[in-house]
């Protein structure tokens, strides 16, 4: 499992995950909804890297290519939180401090903005989920 690549991101995006939960509704209109677990899925990171040069837009389309092709997860570097604090570094590493079993995958490919010549903006969105560490992480 090859980690995200280890920049520190300009700006950031994140949407928590949700409950699974269905609701029923009665004959007579009364609504009721049940959650089925105790773990949300499907949160979202936006990344931002403003003013990039060649080398690290390369380093994450190699990085979106690799794993993408091979349908892998990954973890996300340090240096994605860097600067947050440190519940919120522990909600997106892992949902809870002491669950690391949240992998990151891509949403869609990264979108690649050139500035001027040599310099760019990619915006990246990574969806997260939680996955079974003993087969996803070999």
């Amino acid at each position: 499992m090859a980690n995200f690549p280890s920049f520190t991101p300009t700006a950031r995006r994140y949407t928590p995950g949700v409950y699974p939960q269905k609701t029923f509704r009665t004959l007579s209109g009364v609504t009721v909804r049940r959650t089925f677990g105790n773990s949300p899925y499907g949160a979202q990171l936006e990344l931002e890297y403003g003013n990039i040069p060649d080398a690290t837009v390369d380093a994450f389309l190699n990085h979106y290519h690799s794993q993408t092709a091979s349908n892998s997860r990954f973890r996300l570097s340090d240096n994605v939180t860097a600067g947050m604090s440190s519940a919120l570094t522990a909600e997106v590493t892992s949902y809870t401090a002491d669950r690391g079993n949240l992998r990151w995958e891509y949403e869609k490919p990264p979108q690649v903005q050139s500035v001027r010549p040599g310099i760019y903006t990619v915006t990246i969105t990574l969806l997260g989920e939680i996955r079974n560490t003993t087969t996803d992480d070999a």
